[in-house]
């Protein structure tokens, strides 16, 4: 293998032998699909575009299709990825750009395909107030959220409808119940094992009384459990979230906004997330996962803590703090003089370099 001084494979055929020397699952799909990867294609990044193009041309009719569809893309995606990653020809932007354009591609096609398919039946859903149609607000969360997934990675949503009201077909439903029923098959779309994998794992817990909660909400609900219930772990949670569907966007994040940023200098969320914190260490030291590079000390949450509570102090005052992804704050936080450059500077290679 030509390698150079790198220790990386030169050519595109044994970049792909490079890394499935160490991806099993690499391993396992071409064992499965040896055409499953192609050498010109390790030239090129795999685009959100060519993701959505390719699921166009799957001729999706209905749920057996859709999760085939997207189960084959998904490792079409990480095949190349893998390989590029690997081989030395992705950095970490590409990586999570990548694994995030997968994942708000096979949200929107599933989403867009499973609404047509209930309204069929059902009708479409419409508000009480004034008859406009509704859609389902997919909103993710975490590092859906912040556009920072890795290959590994869950998806966290939340899902949320505008009001209230029901379909107008001849086999009526709410809109609660038809959009339960939309993100109930959502859900299965992406994360149900079938003999083409899975998706992605989907985590709905972050949604308003957990898992004690409805599936999904209205704006209305949204809005009133934020202002009468929501803690100071959901502020930090709710930094990272980003609509990714619906037609309302816009209103959802204007009512998120006033909740997560506040008017005035909030030296309160210090107390707050320095309880959040303890609680973290406390459960690594409970776990013994001091080494763990994602929650252990040094690891990568105390480097989103570190941006986080300053987007929570002062994002009011700062628009520029009021965006979801760790190494943009980061570098606005040393623009403004909050932490020293020096320090950001450290505190993005370090983050770079665990993830």
């Amino acid at each position: 293998m030509e390698s150079g001084n790198t220790g990386r494979p030169r050519t595109a055929e044994d970049a792909i032998a490079f890394a499935a020397g160490y991806s099993r699952y690499l391993k396992r799909l071409l064992a499965a699909d040896p055409h499953l990867l192609s050498t010109p294609e390790l030239d090129q990044a795999f685009t959100a575009g060519a993701m959505q193009a390719e699921l166009e041309r799957a001729g999706i009719s209905d749920d057996r299709s859709l999760g085939r569809a997207l189960r084959r893309l998904r490792q079409r995606v990480l095949a190349r990825l893998i390989a590029r990653d690997l081989g030395g020809r992705a950095e970490l932007g590409e990586v999570v750009a990548t694994v995030t354009g997968l994942a708000e591609v096979a949200i929107r096609t599933a989403t867009a395909q499973l609404h047509r398919d209930l309204a069929a039946v059902h009708g479409e859903p419409r508000g009480a107030t004034d008859g406009t149609p509704q859609q389902l607000h997919v909103v993710g969360m975490g590092k859906l959220g912040g556009a920072e997934l890795n290959a590994s990675s869950d998806i966290d949503l939340v899902l949320v409808y505008p009001e209230d009201g029901e379909t107008g077909g001849d086999r009526p439903l709410s809109n609660h119940e038809f959009f339960t029923r939309l993100a109930r098959r959502l859900i299965g779309a992406l994360s149900e094992w079938t003999e083409d994998g899975f998706v992605f794992r989907v985590d709905t817990r972050l949604r308003p009384y957990g898992d004690s909660g409805p599936l999904v909400v209205s704006l209305d609900m949204l809005e009133n459990y934020l202002i009468t219930q929501g803690r100071a772990w959901e502020r930090y949670a709710w930094i990272k979230g980003r609509p990714l569907t619906g037609d309302q966007q816009d209103t959802l994040l204007a009512l998120v906004r006033p909740f997560v940023y506040r008017r005035h200098l909030d030296y309160g969320a210090f107390a707050a997330m320095r309880s959040l914190h303890s609680q973290v260490r406390h459960e690594v030291k409970r776990r013994d996962r001091q080494d763990n590079i994602k929650l252990g000390p040094g690891g990568i949450r105390e480097i989103e803590f570190i941006a986080q509570v300053f987007q929570l102090i002062r994002g009011g005052h700062e628009r520029a703090l009021q965006q979801q992804s760790t190494l943009p704050v980061l570098a606005v936080l040393g623009e403004r003089g909050f932490i020293a450059p020096a320090a950001v500077g450290e505190l993005s290679a370090a983050y770079v370099f665990l993830r």
